[in-house]
Parts: structure tokens; sequence; C-alpha cells
């Protein structure tokens, strides 16, 4: 179409583009939140399999280098140790370096040999009088593990747990 001025009309205006961004950012803000979040069973699954994933990695690297790992647990985070002549040492480097975080809403019960560990940190002086960590799981060059069982429970959702396998436990 030609105008009264002699140019021609095509496309859309700057204007018009813009209404019709701010009203797709505007659906779009809208549908997030009325999306579901998640339920306590969906939490304790992802939960679950983050812990698992991080258990095989330090059995799988442990049978690679051929050093016995620890897992130190407090307070819903871990943090993985190497067994060196000078005792336990924090990993610094690789995947393991980065501490295992759990979400507020789950509670964990970790059993060691059948008793509930408690949240206190487990440390051991030496003769120096220092602190020496002592993990509540190793992992020893062979793949095995120090046999324990883990709970995680959530409110409105039934507990899951797993074990030294890292499989799921049967109730």
């Amino acid at each position: 179409m030609i105008s009264s001025t002699g140019r021609s009309e095509s496309g859309f205006s700057l204007l018009e583009l813009m209404v019709v961004i701010f009203i797709i950012g505007l659906l779009s803000g809208v549908a997030a939140l009325t999306l579901p979040s998640k339920d306590g069973s969906a939490l304790l699954h992802e939960q679950r399999f983050k812990l698992i994933g991080s258990l095989r990695s330090a059995r799988a690297e442990a049978v690679f280098s051929g050093h016995s790992l620890g897992l130190q647990w407090q307070r819903q985070r871990g943090e993985f140790y190497v067994l060196t002549r000078d005792g336990w040492q924090k990993i610094v480097k690789g995947v393991l370096a980065k501490n295992i975080t759990l979400a507020e809403d789950v509670q964990t019960e970790l059993l060691v040999d059948g008793e509930v560990l408690h949240e206190q940190s487990r440390l051991d002086d030496n003769e120096d009088g220092e602190q020496q960590v002592s993990p509540q799981l190793v992992f020893l060059s062979d793949g095995q593990i120090s046999p324990f069982e883990w709970r995680l429970s959530t409110a409105g959702a039934e507990s899951l747990s797993f074990d030294e396998q890292l499989a799921v436990a049967r109730p």
C-alpha cells in the first residue's frame, strides 16, 4: 500500500514489536508461576540420585587411583578426603573437591555399622594436639565401602534409603 506521502508501508513498527514482546514476557512469567513446585517425593528422589552419584564417583576414584577415600558428613553437607601418609587430607582438585550439599527440606539419617551418626563432627586429636578428620564412610581401593545405610525423608513423602551397595534399599 502506498501512503499519501508516497512511501510504502510494510512490516511492523517498533512500538508494535515492543508491545508483542511485553505481552509474551508477561504470559511466560504467569506460566512460570503457575508451574507446580517439586513435591516431597520428587525432591527425595533427586537428592538420593545426587548422593548415590557422588558416592559412586568416590568409589570409582578410589579404585582407579589406588588410594582410600573418605566422606566426612556434617549438617546436610559432605566433604571428600584422601588418605595420605600424613592422614586424611581434603580433596582439592577434581570432581570430588566439590562439597555435596542437600536441600534444606530433606532430613538425613546416616547409620554406620548399624549406629546412627550424630551431627557432631568426627575429629580426633593426634600427638601434636592438631585435630585430624575421621571420615564416617571409607572407600577402599578394591571397591569396597564401609557398611552404612542412608535414610532421606521430608514432609509429605515416604522416606527413601540406600546402602553401601549404592542401590535403593527395600522397606
